[in-house]
């Protein structure tokens, strides 16, 4: 692992002090928030399928943007990528076990991209109304590194909307890119997750492998890629996998293309509830919109 330039990695940098539980675990599951009502699932008879997730537009992440950010623009530099709000499409299901209860990803889905003044920046996604994550990346040497960052997400049941936001902590941080890696090269990679509203604890661990450098189409444009395969085990109050696989740019280090296969389990007086997750989704265009 890389050693962390004099950052502090508890502190995101973002606008409104986001904290979630976030990805790379990368992402635990906020089933958690369901134990409770699980001892009184009985009274849950009906489930409003996708009842609450709603697409993000690219509108609205343009807007709030401009609200937390002034709406400036930077331009890119090394494993830096510019400013502003970006466009992926794709799609992704989640499941839990309890009721057949679903929710859906996009089909788009934004990603808005701020900078810090240490030349950090931060990557927030928005898979639906009910579902965001925020990351943190610092560029170090040809290094760009991921301190951890936070994830929300939330179901709404018949009675009830469930969810929970986790910080997660990287340290020493996550190397999400290696400049110089050589196609099977593999490192460890760790983080800490504190839920904020129930305080339970979960620990991902697992390696980065690169895979290789790919030619990916991207609004109409072949980019070069950097093509990276995560695999986490989750334990303590949450246990699973994940299996991630991440494309980003070789210059900038924007993400271009991800999929993600994950499976979580948490304990309930019913027995455990699983969390499932699959989804694909791809950069539709390099420029952002501000």
């Amino acid at each position: 692992m890389a050693a962390e330039h004099q950052r502090d990695p508890a502190d995101d940098g973002t606008a409104t002090s986001r904290r979630p539980w976030y990805r790379r675990p990368r992402r635990l599951v906020v089933i958690g928030g369901l134990v409770a009502l699980a001892g009184g699932a009985g009274v849950f008879a009906v489930l409003w399928a996708n009842r609450g997730a709603e697409e993000v537009s690219t509108q609205d992440a343009i807007e709030r943007y401009r609200e937390e950010e002034g709406g400036g623009a930077e331009t890119a530099g090394f494993l830096q990528p510019a400013t502003g709000v970006y466009t992926y499409e794709g799609s992704g299901t989640e499941r839990l076990s309890l009721l057949g209860t679903k929710q859906e990803w996009g089909p788009t889905i934004p990603a808005t991209v701020t900078r810090e003044a240490d030349g950090c920046w931060s990557f927030r996604i928005d898979f639906s109304t009910n579902h965001w994550q925020v990351k943190k990346y610092c560029p170090s040497e040809d290094l760009l590194l991921d301190l951890g960052g936070p994830l929300h997400q939330s179901f709404d049941l018949v009675a009830a909307q469930v969810g929970d936001t986790t910080d997660l902590t990287c340290d020493p941080p996550i190397q999400v890119i290696r400049v110089n890696a050589e196609p099977g090269e593999s490192w460890d990679a760790s983080c800490e997750g504190r839920s904020d509203g129930r305080g339970t604890e979960v620990t991902s661990t697992g390696t980065n492998t690169f895979v290789g450098i790919e030619q990916l189409e991207i609004g109409g444009e072949e980019v070069t890629s950097l093509h990276y395969r995560e695999r986490r085990e989750l334990s303590g109050d949450q246990t699973g996998t994940e299996d991630t696989h991440e494309w980003f740019s070789v210059t900038d280090g924007l993400l271009l293309r991800s999929t993600h296969d994950t499976r979580v389990s948490s304990p309930s007086p019913i027995g455990d509830i699983v969390y499932t997750e699959k989804g694909d989704f791809r950069l539709t265009s390099r420029t952002p919109r501000s």
